[in-house]
């Protein structure tokens, strides 16, 4: 019995970690949106415009629909500018490479 004891007392040790981690990893979590927030100027809106967006996200989750999508790319190409402007400068110099000129065939 007492190993019993000893594996429940680590078992519970170690639910006590995962518990102390998933609250480290929430304040992180929040911490990252609130930055997220600040750098797209929305800190000032208000609640009642911030509760209606969240709703809107969390309906969107539960749906996976294509308005889910159109956020995940606009999200993608605003956290990205630098990956965004390396496709386009990819595609242009293939254009140019293919004997497009740089006078858009004037």
């Amino acid at each position: 019995m007492p190993d019993y004891a000893a594996r429940i007392a680590t078992l519970k040790t170690e639910q006590a970690k995962l518990a102390q981690r998933q609250t480290e990893l929430a304040a992180q979590r929040r911490e990252e949106i609130g930055r997220l927030a600040e750098k797209l100027g929305a800190l000032e809106a208000e609640d009642d415009a911030l509760t209606g967006m969240f709703l809107e996200l969390k309906s969107a989750l539960e749906g996976d629909g294509p308005r889910l999508k159109q956020w995940r790319d606009a999200g993608e190409r605003f956290r990205s500018p630098k990956s965004e402007r390396s496709k386009r400068h990819t595609a242009t110099a293939a254009k140019y490479a293919n004997g497009a000129d740089s006078h858009g065939g004037m």
